[in-house]
């Protein structure tokens, strides 16, 4: 039969040692432990942290107050797209007055022009006429005026006054060749365009 032998018991001084042995060495882990932990900052985390509202922890959960959480995480966004949109609206509503005001100041031009048209004027601004009669019909004199653009376009210009010779000559009609009467500045201008120039 096997013989075994038996552990021969420790003295008290011996154990006494190895429990201290073992009590410095587990104070010297949990200090170096410690000392790790207290010489590197705990690091944030890149996200934010995950909260529970009371509703969703109970399981409340309504769409409405689904579509409010989406509506509060995408703040940023509606925002950006709202502003965007208005900045729109602003910059068309800008931009529509704009060639508004530039529209309306070319035709206060045009009138302007067209306003100021004596025989006078017509003939510093568009040169000699190919015709220039005066008739007079007592009490006013009549004044034709006939320019020639091209061998097509021919335009006839009226003008009348009183007989006296202090009076000014206005302006009456503007005609082209085959009769027809140009009645806006604008088309008068775009006609003959020497009527809009500064002489």
């Amino acid at each position: 039969m096997d013989k075994t032998t038996q552990a021969e018991p420790l003295s008290p001084e011996l154990t006494a040692a190895a429990e201290a042995e073992r009590q410095a060495e587990a104070k010297e882990i949990a200090q170096s432990l410690a000392g790790k932990a207290a010489r590197q900052p705990r690091k944030g985390s890149r996200y934010s942290p995950v909260t529970v509202s009371p509703e969703s922890a109970r399981g409340e959960s309504t769409p409405v107050t689904e579509f409010v959480g989406f509506l509060k995480q995408t703040q940023r966004i509606w925002l950006m797209v709202v502003g965007a949109i208005f900045g729109l609206i602003v910059l068309v509503t800008l931009a529509e007055r704009g060639f508004e005001w530039i529209s309306k100041s070319r035709e206060r031009k045009h009138e302007q022009a067209v306003a100021s048209v004596t025989p006078e004027h017509l003939l510093a601004r568009c040169g000699q006429p190919l015709e220039d009669t005066t008739k007079n019909v007592y009490p006013i004199l009549m004044r034709t005026m006939t320019y020639q653009i091209s061998r097509n376009e021919t335009y006839i210009f009226d003008f009348s006054r009183t007989a006296e010779e202090q009076s000014d000559w206005v302006f009456l009609s503007m005609k082209d060749g085959n009769g027809k009467s140009y009645e806006t500045a604008e088309e008068k201008v775009s006609a003959m365009s020497c009527l809009n120039s500064r002489k």
